[in-house]
This record gives structure tokens, sequence and C-alpha cells, in this order.
């Protein structure tokens, strides 16, 4: 591994002076102005502290920052830091702040252990969230998390037992609950309020997972804490390939197991059953009100799937196509059960590669971030919704922005829209999914015991071991 010293100097001939951080957690000043003093109190405004500084952090950090300034960042890639530092106080000078220094630094628990930072933003990798949301948690953090929250099922119940034992405040980044024109709330709420009737089928097309060239053994890129990258998960070699992925969310990164491409690597996510299973998949469960233990044992069929891919030095999630059905017999009763399909490349069978169709007895509606379509929501001009449908969904005031709620809690000590249990019991039937589609056979999954009924190898993918110095400590 690269020394801190090897890491600076690389940033130095790189040009690169804004990059610079070591493990100590020295930054380099832009001025000679004072750090950030953070308002100590939350009713003001809040300092956070950002762990994870790639294309979400670009998506997350402003706006983090209209609701407060940003008082330490954190990233082991030091070249990743840099480019996130020169953003952080760009749009800190756009806000007025004064400062013109955030240190940087390479360790997380420097940022937990800062006691002007009041919330922390996690936007790591997927294999970290759990063990960084709850350290954070446990040193008195409220937190914005994005999702996937958990790489396994197991880990859910560990966070559940934190959360409740701190009482701290977790927003999940499951922006489609309040974002994107309020289109996917409307969605639910259209359901809920009965306007196609009994619903028989939903679809959620996610689509599929990203093809790799061959990627060789190389040396870790000089800026990049390799070991630490990997932190919970088995130490293995650094792969990459010269080919260069720009992929629209800041500067690209060469095909590898790390950055813009970790989701295609089972040691570190799940493909695309969680991160667009984890958006989709949980709107369809909201709306249909599947979002806590008592719904009862549901089944998952994996349909058709291409998997487990052949591992050619590249990536070994799900490649191609892959279709599953989840049917749930809940306290509502559903004639027929009620269906999610996961389909990848799904135009060519249902006329959509990316959204959610809900099917029922009077009608049919489709949303996606692009738009809400559907009979039943052209009757909305001169039928609209009861004036307090998305207040029911929500259980609250409909939130401005998701950032904007989370905030709103921090302050009033609330539970925000996008709530641990929900998004816990969403994200468990994508892992499911996972397991079923690996498995290559039908499972039954049960929700109150959070286990598979009566599959003793299935039962085995619960959960994960953590590398040895990497454990959560409960």
């Amino acid at each position: 591994m690269p020394s801190s010293a090897s890491r600076r100097d690389f940033l130095k001939t790189s040009g690169t002076l804004l990059a610079a951080a070591t493990a100590s957690g020295v930054g380099y000043h832009t001025s000679a102005a004072e750090p950030v003093k953070p308002s100590k109190s939350p009713n003001e405004r809040l300092t956070f502290g950002c762990l994870g500084l790639g294309i979400r952090f670009r998506e997350v950090g402003p706006n983090a920052i209209n609701f407060g300034p940003i008082g330490m960042l954190c990233d082991v890639d030091m070249l990743q830091a840099g480019r996130a530092l020169e953003y952080a106080l760009n749009h800190h000078a756009g806000k007025g702040y004064l400062s013109t220094y955030i240190p940087v630094v390479e360790d997380y628990r420097r940022v937990l252990d800062n006691k002007d930072i009041d919330a922390v933003m996690i936007t790591t990798p997927d294999h970290w969230h759990t063990k960084q949301l709850i350290e954070a948690l446990q040193a008195g953090k409220d937190v914005y998390a994005e999702k996937p929250l958990t790489l396994t099922i197991d880990e859910g119940k560990q966070i559940r037992k934190v959360l409740a034992s701190t009482g701290r405040v977790l927003q999940i980044g499951t922006q489609q609950r309040t974002e994107m024109d309020r289109r996917f709330p409307t969605a639910a709420a259209v359901v809920r309020d009965g306007r196609i009737g009994e619903v028989k089928k939903i679809t959620c097309a996610i689509g599929g997972s990203m093809e790799s060239p061959p990627l060789p053994i190389v040396p870790p890129p000089p800026q990049l804490n390799w070991d630490m990258w990997q932190g919970p998960t088995p130490a293995v070699p650094y792969r990459a390939s010269p080919t260069v992925q720009i992929d629209g969310y800041g500067p690209g990164h060469p095909f590898s197991r790390t950055h813009n491409f970790f989701r295609w690597w089972y040691e570190y996510s799940g493909g695309k059953l969680t991160d667009w299973g984890a958006h989709h998949v949980d709107i369809a469960m909201w709306a249909m009100q599947l979002s806590d233990g008592s719904i009862g044992p549901y089944t998952i069929d994996p349909l058709e799937s291409k998997h487990p891919v052949p591992f050619k030095d590249g990536y070994p999630t799900l490649d191609d196509r892959f279709n599953a059905a989840l049917t749930f017999n809940n306290r509502l009763t559903f004639k027929n059960g009620l269906v999610i399909d996961i389909v990848d490349n799904a135009e060519k069978t249902l006329g959509f590669q990316n959204g959610i169709m809900f099917e029922g007895t009077k009608g049919r509606i489709f949303v996606n971030r692009e738009k809400l379509t559907g009979k039943p929501i052209e009757d909305l001009a001169s039928n609209p919704l009861p004036s307090d449908a998305l207040e029911k969904l929500y259980g609250q005031k409909p939130p401005e922005s998701h950032m904007g709620n989370f905030v709103d809690c921090v302050k009033t000590r609330n539970t925000p829209v996008s709530d641990f249990e929900s998004h816990h019991r969403h994200i468990s039937a994508c892992h499911a999914t996972n397991i079923a589609m690996r498995l290559g056979r039908k499972l039954t999954y049960d929700p109150a015991k959070e286990e598979f009924v009566g599959d003793a190898q299935a039962n085995t993918f619960l959960a994960r071991e953590y590398r040895k110095g990497f454990e959560i400590a409960m």
C-alpha cells in the first residue's frame, strides 16, 4: 500500500493541490481563514460531515449545503477527495459561508469523533454503509445515508437495535419518495385511494448489469488506500482496465473493482436489484403498505436469469436478462397475490426499460422519473385526490425536499419520510430476490422471523463474515 507521502507526491505532481489529505487528517488550506465554526444548536443550522466523496456526494453534498456548511470531508481516494473539496468550497461560497477551509481526512472515525459535526452523510459504497452508520449513531450523530442501507438482511437487524438504543434520526436516500415532482408519491396515493381498483400486478423494470472488459491484476492507484476501501470485505488484489468510463457524474474512472463500478461485485453490492430495486421496489411496497413484518411469508420465484455469470476477470453480478416474481399474501388478501416482476431488458416485452407499472381491476398507471401516465392519472383533473392524501401517505406534512425533511426531523426529532423500518423491509425483498436467483430456486421468506422458510442453505446468505479488524462493535 502506498504511503501517505507518496500519495501527497502524486497529488502535487498532478497539479491537484486541493486533493491533498493524509491519514492524519491534515488538509491543505486555501487561505488563512479560520476553520468552519458550526452552530452549536441544530435549530439554527447543521454542520455536516461527509463520508465518501464520489458521484453520490455530487448529488447529495450541494443539497446539504443548502442547510449548513460542511465541516469535514472523508475519502480513501485523495484525488476524489480533492475534487469534492473544490466542489464543496465553491458551493460554500455560493451560500455566503465565510470559511474557506474544510479538513479532509482518510479515516472516517475522525469525522465521527469531531464534536462540531452535527450530522453525517454516508455516500460510501454499499459494503461500508452499515458499519459506518452504526458507529455514527453510537457517536451521537444523526445520519443521512444513501441506499441501499445494507449489504445483507442481518445488517438491517443490527441497525434496528442501535437505532432504538441511540434515538438518533436516520434518513435513507430513497429520494423518489419526495422528489421528481412527487410523481412517485402521487402514484402511491392514487393506488392507495383505490383509483386503479384491486391491484393485480406491479412490474418494476430496473435494467441490467454493465459489462466490463477483462480486468487484470494491477497496482492500486497511488492516491487510493485500497486496503481501507475494501474495509469489511475480504482482501483481494486490485483489478482495473485502461478503458475509461465517462458516466456523466464527473470525471471518469477506469473499469475496476472500485469507484463507479463497485455495484457489479457481490463483495460490495447486489447489482441492479439493490441499486434501482432499492428505488422502484421501495415505491411498489410503500404503495401497497407492505412495510412491516406482519404481512406474512412471501415467495420469490426466479423465473428467468443468466446467473451465475462465469467469472472472467470482470463483473460477476447478474448479466443480460433476469425476471423474478414476488407473491405476497398480506392482511388485505389479494385474490391472485401481488406480483412484482423485476425485469431486465424489458423494452421488448413491456414497452419500458425503467419504471413501475401498477395494474388493477379499474385501470393501470405507469411512473418513472420523467413521467406519470394512465387514465386514472388523467382523471385527477376532474376528480382530484383528497386534499390530505399525501399527508396520510407520508404520515406528516409533505416535505419540500429529501434533505430538507432530514434537517427538519433533526430539529423536531420526528421520523423522516424514508424511515429505517420500511426501507429495511423493502431492501430485504431485494436481498431475498438476489439470493433466490443466485441459488436458482423458489424460496419463501418470512419477514416476521427475517429468515427463509425451510431452507438452511438460503439462510446462510442472510449474513456475511466481516474481515478481521473491521467487525461491528455492538
